[in-house]
C-alpha cells in the first residue's frame, strides 16, 4: 500500500474510526484500526463488534492495500504531525508515515488485515432520512436518561419510534425519563421502534454536528442492525451498529395523566439553588429536598456534611408539599429543557413528576416531555 494524503485528512478518519474501539479489549485486531486504500481513497475502519465506524477521505493512491495498525498509538502520533502532506506505505510488516516534506518519519507495527473482523453488510428493510442538527438534538433531549447498568441491558440506549407525523425519541434508567419528538414522515423507522445503544448515538450526534448533508438512517430489523451516514464536508462517515433486544417498557403507561399541583419557576434559578445546595447532600442520594408554597419555592439539604437553604421566586398551585429529588438526575433534565421557565406537574411526594418547558421550543415542530421519580424524604417528626 502507498498513498499521498492530507494530514488533517488523516487525523479525522482516524479519530472517527477510533470512537468505536474499547478502552480495553480481548483481541488484539479490536484495539486496531483497519485502513482500507482504494482507487477512490482510504477508508479508516474502527470496530468492537457491537459498533463500527467507517471514515472515508480522499488521497491519491498510488499502490491499493489493507493493513491494520494499532489505533490509539496511530491516532495520537498522527495527529501531532504538522499540517501539509503525508505519504504512507507499507513494508516489512511496518506502515511507514513520512511527513514535513521529508522533516521526519514514523513507523508502526501492523497486523494482518485478513484477520481483522468482517464489516457487516447491512441490508436495510427500512429507511430515513433526518438533518444533523435534528437528529444531535434529540439525542442530546433523551440519552442522558439512559440507563448504565447491566441488569437491564435494553434501558441502555434510546428508542427511536418512527410514524408517518413524526418520529420519537425515549429514554429511561426507571428513575427518570425524556422523550423528544419531532414532526414530519419517518415511516420508515417503523412504530415498533429500535433501541440504539447510547454509546452508538454520541458518535452519531459527533458526527450530525458536523455533517454537511441529512444523516441516512438504515434499519434491518431481522438482523437488529442498523446504520447512520452522512457526509462532513468531503469526508464519508458511516457509523453501524447492533440494535438492542426489547422488550422496551411500555413508557406511555409511566407518564402521569393528571398531576394537579403545578409549579412554574426560572430554570437557571432552579439550576442554581440546585447546585448550590447539592454541595450539602449525600454522596449517594444526592437528595436534596423541594418545600414548595405559593409564591416562593424553597430547596435544602442536610447531611454530616453540612446543611443549606436556597429560597427562589416560584408559581405554585396546590396545597403546600415537600417532595425529595435526586440532584444529579433533576440537574439533567433541567440542562436538557431550552426554554427560559420549567413546568413540574405534580402528584404526591412520592409518585413521578412532569417536567416540561413553558411555553413553545425553539424548534416549532418539535416537543419535549421529562419526567423525575421522587426520593422518599426521611422521616422528621421524631
Amino acid at each position: 500500500m502507498e498513498l499521498t494524503i492530507q494530514q488533517g485528512d488523516l487525523a479525522f478518519a482516524a479519530g472517527r474510526a477510533l470512537g468505536s474501539i474499547s478502552a480495553k479489549s480481548p483481541l488484539p485486531l479490536l484495539s486496531c484500526l483497519l485502513l482500507d486504500a482504494d482507487k477512490t481513497g482510504l477508508t479508516v475502519t474502527g470496530t468492537d463488534l457491537d459498533v463500527t465506524t467507517s471514515a472515508h477521505v480522499p488521497c491519491e493512491v498510488k499502490t491499493a492495500g489493507r493493513v491494520a495498525v494499532g489505533a490509539r498509538h496511530f491516532h495520537e502520533v498522527v495527529r501531532k504531525m504538522p499540517k501539509g502532506t503525508v505519504t504512507i506505505s507499507v513494508a516489512a510488516g511496518q506502515c511507514e508515515v513520512r511527513y514535513g516534506d521529508g522533516k521526519g518519519w514514523s513507523r508502526f507495527p501492523t497486523q494482518d488485515a485478513a484477520d481483522f473482523p468482517r464489516i457487516p453488510e447491512l441490508k436495510a428493510d427500512a429507511k430515513a432520512t433526518l438533518d444533523g442538527e435534528s437528529l444531535s438534538r434529540l439525542i442530546a433531549r433523551t440519552a442522558y436518561a439512559a440507563s448504565t447498568e447491566e441488569t437491564r441491558p435494553q434501558l441502555n440506549g434510546v428508542m427511536i419510534q418512527g410514524g408517518d407525523h413524526h418520529v420519537t425519541f425515549v429514554a429511561t434508567d426507571g428513575h427518570r425519563l425524556s422523550r423528544s419528538t419531532r414532526k414530519g414522515d419517518f415511516g420508515g423507522l417503523g412504530k415498533d421502534g429500535l433501541i440504539v445503544p447510547s454509546r452508538t448515538l454520541q458518535a452519531v450526534s459527533r458526527t450530525a454536528d458536523e455533517a454537511t448533508s441529512p444523516i441516512q438512517i438504515e434499519v434491518a430489523a431481522g438482523k437488529r442492525q442498523a446504520g447512520f451516514a452522512a457526509q462532513v464536508g468531503e469526508y464519508r462517515v458511516r457509523i453501524l451498529t447492533r440494535l438492542l433486544e426489547g422488550p422496551y417498557p411500555n413508557y406511555e403507561q409511566v407518564i402521569p395523566k393528571s398531576n394537579p399541583r403545578e409549579l412554574k419557576a426560572m430554570r437557571s434559578d432552579l439550576m442554581e439553588a440546585v447546585d448550590i445546595v447539592a454541595s450539602h447532600a449525600d454522596n449517594v442520594t444526592r437528595q436534596v429536598r423541594f418545600a414548595v408554597d405559593k409564591g416562593s419555592l424553597g430547596i435544602s439539604s442536610a447531611t454530616e456534611l453540612g446543611a443549606g437553604e436556597h429560597r427562589i421566586a416560584a408559581e405554585y398551585r396546590g396545597d403546600p408539599m415537600e417532595i425529595g429529588y435526586n440532584a444529579t438526575y433533576l440537574l439533567d433534565v433541567l440542562r436538557c429543557i431550552p426554554t427560559e421557565q420549567v413546568m413540574f406537574r405534580l402528584n404526591t411526594p412520592l409518585a413521578a413528576g412532569v417536567v416540561e418547558p413553558v411555553g413553545a421550543l425553539p424548534e416549532a415542530d418539535e416537543d419535549l416531555l421529562c419526567l423525575i421519580m421522587p426520593l422518599r424524604l426521611p422521616d422528621t417528626s421524631g
